[in-house]
């Protein structure tokens, strides 16, 4: 198993997530899925700067809304299936959201219930 988490009261799949900075320290945050968002990973612009993390390139995005939203981008390391990975992170919006890039050749398991399992798994290739 990769991660594991709960859903919430308002039935958001919870993933526990471990963010690594250039100077070591490490931060875990409760992060949402969010199968709409076909990124890696959003964090807080106060989170990453909080982490010590290097400013990338900015970006662009349409949201949900279908505004357009220019960002900043910051690179990381990711603890994803015990082991460590470089990340480019968007700093967007007021919550930490796992997407489905991040969560590309894995499984997604939810009990959409208040306190459900939520698993990310492997998926095997023959």
């Amino acid at each position: 198993m990769i991660a594991s988490g709960t859903v919430s009261a308002r039935l958001e799949a919870i993933i526990p997530l471990r963010l690594r900075g250039p100077t070591g320290t490490v931060t875990e945050f409760d992060a949402i899925v969010d199968t709409g968002f076909t990124g890696l990973l959003t964090l807080p612009t106060a989170a990453a700067e909080s982490l010590g993390l290097e400013r990338g390139m900015g970006s662009q995005a349409t949201l949900a809304d279908g505004l357009e939203k220019r960002f900043d981008t910051f690179t990381a390391e990711l603890e994803w299936g015990g082991t460590w990975r470089g990340v480019v992170v968007f700093a967007l919006g007021t919550e930490v959201l796992i997407g489905m890039r991040l969560l590309a050749g894995h499984e997604l398991r939810v009990q959409v219930v208040s306190e459900g399992v939520v698993e990310v798994v492997s998926i095997s290739t023959p």
